[in-house]
């Protein structure tokens, strides 16, 4: 039986990409007390009430179309939650995104975070080897791949292309939640 109470969530995964959110997901969605989100990252904090940024490199615009971006769409993610169940969603960049840590915290001041990190250097590599295996990064070579993020976010790929700025955690989750500061394109 759904629930009555306000369709939102009670914790969210945040983290890196490639840090294992999708193990705690999948395992958090065994558990009889737990309702996660279907899809398992709906981004929804990235952006305020508006669609995804265009970003420009390859198969970003394919991530995009997965964006869950209207509040009412948002709500009805958590609306199938049976009465008592403990809600969540996940999405790892919202630890990296400050616009987003900000939405969150004034909309949501209650939400529990659970945060998901890995070795920085392991992460960019899977995250680089996810990439390259699916014939989306060119480069074959880790390292030359790694040294080219900044020319990548100044062509406008998405945040999956940042291998280094991603295992940044101790920045990330140090920032100040206050001010309006939102990224460009968010």
């Amino acid at each position: 039986m759904p629930s009555d109470r306000d369709p939102r969530p009670d914790f969210l995964l945040v983290g890196a990409p490639k840090a294992g959110t999708s193990a705690l997901h999948l395992a958090l969605a065994a558990h009889p007390d737990v309702f996660v989100t279907t899809p398992k990252e709906p981004k929804y904090w990235l952006c305020e009430g508006a669609p995804p940024p265009h970003w420009g490199g390859p198969g970003d615009r394919h991530s995009q179309q997965e964006w869950v971006w209207q509040e009412q769409a948002y709500a009805d993610l958590f609306r199938p939650a049976p009465a008592g169940s403990v809600r969540g969603e996940s999405t790892p960049f919202y630890l990296w995104h400050r616009g987003a840590q900000r939405r969150i915290a004034d909309a949501l001041p209650e939400v529990k975070l659970v945060a998901v990190v890995r070795d920085p250097i392991d992460r960019a590599y899977s995250n680089w080897m996810h990439l390259w295996s699916d014939g989306l990064e060119p480069e074959a070579d880790f390292e030359t791949a790694f040294a080219r993020q900044d020319e990548r976010v100044a062509a406008g790929h998405a945040p999956f292309w940042r291998y280094r700025d991603l295992g940044l955690y101790g920045e990330q989750a140090a920032r100040p939640l206050q001010g309006s500061w939102t990224p460009p394109g968010c």
